[in-house]
């Protein structure tokens, strides 16, 4: 028997339609509710028309953007800390990060 995945219908926030039907969402990482947020969503289409999609390319080959230094910066200074650095998605940080703080007798 092959089963089908679910179908997606609309946004996903607290709710949202899966096959045509309202459900509770369960599943999202939209854990901070920010997806739907109005001036969330204004600052992202200004971004989106000023840099596209993304810098198309790692920081260390193509370089980085200046928002992104900016809230590194922003990050940095909130904390306390020297510097602060962020990654596009998860599994950079797993494969940069994680074993940096794994070495031996740095």
């Amino acid at each position: 028997m092959k089963s089908e995945p679910p179908v997606l219908e609309s946004a996903a926030g607290p709710h949202t339609v899966i096959n045509g039907k309202e459900v509770v969402n369960f599943a999202s990482a939209n854990y901070l509710g920010l997806l739907g947020h109005e001036k969330l969503l204004e600052s992202c289409t200004s971004s989106l028309e000023k840099y596209g999609v993304g810098s198309c390319g790692p920081r260390g080959f193509y370089g980085t953007i200046d928002v992104h230094l900016d809230c590194e910066a922003r990050i940095a200074k909130f904390l306390g800390t020297p510097d602060s650095i962020l990654y596009s998605y998860g599994l950079s940080t797993m494969f940069s990060a994680i074993p940096a703080f794994s070495l031996r007798n740095v």
